[in-house]
């Protein structure tokens, strides 16, 4: 579409137009007909009369012209009706895009291997959980139009926020979550059942599930295989990203008494690969950000959004024209009548 172009919102009225010409021809042929007719009748009388019946005669011929002027008038008229009813109009500028419906929950590891400090920031070692509470910090209000959600597990999975707009809430919650608040291992399957529940239960046409995870093995009932199928099955991508180190090598050194394992790669990568999403490694701050970014472009390109432009209307102006043909008929009809009152 070019700006400033007429368009017509609805051409189907145009269809019309063949009937009104139909109905014309219609008029005009009867019209036709109906005076040859008078005229081969009056012949005879024509020819007997004297001079005044001849300037009757002649005054039957202007009401016949005059009746066909209306009918033009009136056949324009119409043509006009039909035209504002198929309602023109210009288009305008192009609208803003609208914004892109999804809903996406968040699903954030809180087990207790959350709390190893394996990744630097400004020289100094942070943790896993706060690194990626300050990330998702950061990118949440670029998801302005979108239902957040954010459910966390340990031993136990929570829906923490329930599908909202308000992302400043979001935000909020987010910086409130603690280590081992769900309990202190890991139940993975058992938190993407719970949202694959909600999502499938959400009117969006597109829903996304992310997972932040640290995990080794799962602890939950279900395992993360059996609900990577069934997201699958529910047309639900489910992209994870890998938190902290993939080996012992970067685990910091202390003596606490616990064992941790490192992140199960191949796993996060199995469940992304079913469901046809991707599988992200957060090795530093810069990749867990540039992790998240990926997540919403790649969800954004897969949709296409129609450009949508305001249009002008332009329906008042024949229609308006038309009004005026119809008072000027009835204006001018009146005259006779004054001047035979007066």
């Amino acid at each position: 579409m070019t700006p400033g172009a007429i368009i017509w919102l609805s051409p189907y009225w145009f269809f019309l137009f063949p009937l009104l010409a139909l109905g014309m021809w219609g008029v005009r042929y009867l019209g036709e007909q109906g005076e040859s007719a008078s005229l081969l009748s009056d012949q005879p009388v024509r020819q007997q009369v004297v001079h005044p019946w001849r300037i009757l005669l002649q005054g039957v011929h202007r009401q016949n012209a005059h009746r066909r002027t209306l009918n033009v008038i009136y056949a324009i008229v119409v043509g006009l009706i039909i035209t504002a009813l198929a309602q023109p109009a210009r288009i305008g500028e192009r609208l803003p895009d609208p914004p892109q419906a999804r809903d996406i929950v968040f699903l954030v590891d809180t087990s207790v291997s959350m709390i190893l400090r394996d990744y630097v920031l400004n020289g100094q070692r942070v943790e896993r959980m706060s690194m990626l509470k300050g990330v998702l910090d950061r990118f949440v209000p670029e998801l302005e139009g979108n239902r957040v959600s954010v459910i966390v597990f340990g031993e136990s999975t929570y829906t923490y926020v329930p599908f909202t707009f308000d992302l400043n809430l979001v935000r909020r919650m987010l910086s409130r979550i603690e280590v081992t608040m769900a309990g202190r291992f890991n139940a993975l399957g058992d938190a993407m059942a719970l949202a694959i529940k909600q999502a499938e239960a959400s009117p969006a046409k597109q829903r996304i599930l992310v997972v932040f995870a640290d995990t080794y093995r799962s602890t939950g009932v279900i395992a993360p295989e059996a609900a990577a199928a069934l997201a699958a099955e529910a047309k639900i991508p489910i992209y994870t990203v890998a938190i902290g180190a993939s080996s012992f090598a970067a685990d910091e050194q202390r003596e606490i008494g616990l064992l941790y394992d490192p992140v199960n790669l191949q796993l996060l990568k199995e469940i992304a690969d079913t469901t046809h999403a991707h599988m992200y490694r957060a090795g530093d701050a810069g990749s867990l950000q540039q992790a998240i970014h990926d997540i919403g472009l790649h969800e954004k390109i897969k949709r296409e959004v129609k450009p949508q432009y305001y249009h002008e209307p332009l329906y008042f102006w024949p229609l308006g024209l038309a009004m005026v043909l119809l008072l000027w008929v009835q204006a001018l009809s009146l005259l006779p009548r004054k001047a035979g009152i007066a």
